[in-house]
């Protein structure tokens, strides 16, 4: 079963993927389905910071003070990509904080 994310959940990079560097991006395989997932400049960034567990909004304020873009649309993309990560089985959520 999928978890909907909310700025409000602990998630964390699986444990069975490796992933690379590639100049700015990041290259991850999922070493149990034997996929390849590629991500830009920004996509790699908050992939370094699900090395270890953060909270969504937490993501999404060092991805907002980081990079030039509109509040409103940056949440709202660093979610939809967390959400992707999630569905693909490549991040998984540690618990539903109340904050």
């Amino acid at each position: 079963m999928k978890s909907r994310l909310t700025e409000h959940s602990a998630i964390v990079a699986i444990e069975h993927q490796v992933s690379s560097d590639l100049g700015g991006e990041v290259a991850i395989l999922d070493l149990k389905a034997g996929v390849y997932y590629g991500l830009d400049e920004v996509g790699a960034r908050i992939w370094e910071l699900l090395q270890e567990p953060r909270v969504v909004g937490q993501i999404q304020a060092t991805i907002l003070e980081e990079y030039d873009v509109e509040p409103e649309r940056g949440k709202r993309d660093v979610l939809m990509l967390l959400q992707d990560l999630a569905n693909e089985g490549l991040i998984e959520v540690k618990d539903e904080t109340t904050a």
